[in-house]
């Protein structure tokens, strides 16, 4: 098994590892580096695992709000650089062509390639799972433009930015831009769709998986709020959340919003 110098290795047992069919409050602790698997080798039929110590460069702490952008069509009208003042941004896939957040997200490799061609890296943080870490290294050390999502839970991106915003150490969740849904042909379902690494986009669905992934994530941090910005929020997004059980749920229109929480961080 390989070992270079750089890198050291981490104890087998991950606090963060959930049974996504019976889960509760995780024992949440300060990120500082994760062993993952870099490469496998078959051999006679059998298995060798190549393991390393990947350490936390980012080394993040939390300020202010904790603010996760998708990219639905519910925030097409609001100016995403109001956000700065008053906490960090946490986005993912193409949203950096037009807003640049302080940590970004993405799964899929071809989109991942296109961020990296465009250097996306040397504007704020790229975070993407090991698979596309270890396929953008720009030297033979093995140092990556990406970092790895810490403790990945092989959700979808922007399920992921709320998961490392928690691992962060935000208490207050705040989604904007998060429809969970399509809404048909001829409709906006996505800020990006038809353009490069998106493609037509005429469904008409709830994004259930979605939808569970972000009530998960209220099981697992009971101790952080978590508030949906929406002017016309449909019903799944009002009912289910187990953070709404702690008094820690609400909705809140952009004009409430800006009224109540952007405004007095002025």
């Amino acid at each position: 098994m390989e070992n270079k110098p750089w890198k050291q290795f981490a104890p087998k047992n991950n606090h963060y590892k959930f049974d996504p069919n019976n889960y509760g409050p995780l024992d949440w602790k300060p990120y500082e580096g994760e062993e993952i698997i870099t490469n496998i080798t078959i051999k006679n039929g059998k298995k060798t695992y190549t393991r390393q110590w990947y350490p936390d460069k980012v080394k993040a702490k939390a300020r202010g709000n904790g603010y996760i952008i998708g990219n639905g069509p519910s925030r097409k009208n609001f100016d995403l650089n109001l956000l700065k003042k008053s906490g960090q941004t946490y986005g993912c896939n193409a949203l950096y062509r037009d807003f640049m957040p302080d940590f970004i997200f993405s799964v899929d490799g071809k989109m991942t390639l296109t961020m990296v061609e465009d250097k996306v890296y040397e504007k704020c943080v790229h975070y993407a799972p090991s698979l596309e870490v270890n396929r953008h290294p720009p030297d033979n050390n093995g140092n990556s433009y990406l970092h790895l999502v810490p403790h990945n839970p092989h959700w979808i991106s922007g399920s992921q930015a709320m998961w490392t915003a928690c691992v962060h150490g935000h208490k207050n969740i705040i989604l904007i831009g998060f429809d969970f849904r399509e809404y048909g042909k001829d409709q906006l379902n996505n800020i990006y769709q038809d353009t490069q690494n998106y493609g037509p986009r005429h469904g008409d669905s709830i994004f259930e998986a979605w939808l569970r992934q972000y009530r998960t994530l209220q099981t697992l941090r009971p101790d952080c709020s978590f508030t949906i910005v929406h002017d016309d929020p449909p019903f799944y997004l009002k009912v289910s959340n187990p953070s709404d059980n702690l008094g820690k749920f609400k909705m809140l229109t952009y004009k409430e919003f800006t009224d109540t929480i952007l405004n007095r961080a002025i």
